[in-house]
């Protein structure tokens, strides 16, 4: 890989000069190594650093090693700008390495019996690689690999189809980023085209609210283990026995525990998603969207729109279409209206939200 053009000053960058009889050799060098011990002794076959032309390198790190990694000298170049070298029998290929780049140079045995001056004539550059381009390619390699278990994974679940969320039905017998980015894209086509229509024309209007119970959107069978779920501090959630209890709640259909899957699974990182738990989120939200539970509207909307005017909107009406936190955060900034009848919606959306977290009877 070619390293990138290097700016013409000392603090972005620095350069390797190999000194030959009759030409100027300069060899970019660009990022992280780690510590190295004190140079060698100032004796013997060495190349000279440079962080410009004409002004040696003082006080950068070198290794010098064979090819097969064993490790010849290492050492800080000082005022001079040398890092000092030494060849191993029957060894022709050696790694030069420094703060920013990694050279590898053939040298024939017989260069070591040359001064120093024609020793860096008769050694020759194979080929040079910046720091940051190895540590790029590592990154894509372990990338590639994880995804590569990813998937092998996935396929094994999918066979079994016994995982946590096995409810919502078979996984796709192969994972496959086009098809689930597809079946992404269109449920979030969906989602945007049913926020856009509830707000035609301003949306509804909050002082025509009207409190219904959590079970006139879908059954609520074991309803106890959501609550027992909400009232969760922070780090005991997505764990624990009281998790469970909420899964299998979602495994009854009940509707609120699976918007309360949905949400921890959305507000994770895709990167910390296995490719079953991606599937399940796209799952998740169709079914949600099928039966028009609003949180998910509100939910999906404060991660895609970004506009906190139509964000507030968009709340009241999944405060008005039976979503119990949206009825809790509207309707506390509704008693701060001038409007008496926006104060009194207010205290009915908080009224209604307090009675669906009560326990079934």
């Amino acid at each position: 890989m070619t390293a990138p053009a290097i700016p013409n000053f000392i603090d972005d960058c620095c350069m390797l000069k190999l000194i030959t009889g009759s030409t100027l050799l300069t060899l970019s060098l660009l990022s992280p190594l780690a510590q190295a011990a004190d140079a060698p002794a100032a004796a013997g076959h060495y190349l000279t650093l440079y962080a410009v032309p004409g002004v040696p390198l003082d006080d950068d790190p070198y290794t010098w090693s064979t090819a097969g990694g064993k490790q010849l000298t290492k050492g800080v170049t000082k005022a001079d700008g040398r890092a000092y070298l030494k060849g191993d029998a029957g060894v022709e290929t050696y790694i030069l390495e420094t703060l920013s780049m990694r050279r590898t140079f053939a040298v024939p045995a017989r260069c070591w019996q040359e001064t120093p001056a024609a020793f860096q004539s008769c050694l020759k550059l194979k080929h040079s690689t910046s720091q940051y381009d190895l540590k790029q390619d590592a990154e894509t390699l372990a990338r590639e690999k994880n995804q590569q278990a990813k998937a092998a994974a996935y396929v094994l679940a999918a066979r079994a189809n016994d995982d946590a969320l096995a409810w919502l039905g078979k996984l796709p017998p192969q994972w496959s980023m086009q098809e689930h980015a597809r079946r992404l894209l269109s449920i979030g086509e969906k989602l945007q085209r049913h926020i856009a229509d509830g707000l035609r024309q301003g949306g509804p209007d909050a002082r025509q609210f009207v409190c219904k119970a959590p079970t006139a959107y879908d059954a609520l069978p074991q309803q106890q283990a959501v609550l027992a779920y909400q009232l969760q501090p922070p780090p005991e959630l997505h764990a624990g026995a009281v998790w469970e209890q909420l899964l299998a709640a979602a495994a009854q259909g009940n509707w609120m525990a699976r918007l309360e899957v949905y949400y921890a699974l959305a507000e994770r990182k895709v990167s910390e998603l296995s490719y079953v738990e991606q599937v399940r989120l796209v799952q998740l939200m169709e079914w949600l969207h099928q039966r028009e539970i609003a949180g998910l509207y509100s939910f999906f909307s404060a991660r895609t729109i970004g506009d906190g005017a139509t964000q507030e909107r968009v709340e009241r009406l999944a405060a008005m279409q039976g979503s119990v936190m949206d009825q809790s955060a509207v309707g506390t900034l509704l008693q701060d209206e001038d409007d008496p009848a926006l104060v009194a919606a207010g205290k009915r959306m908080l009224d209604c939200a307090a009675k669906a977290m009560q326990a079934p009877r």
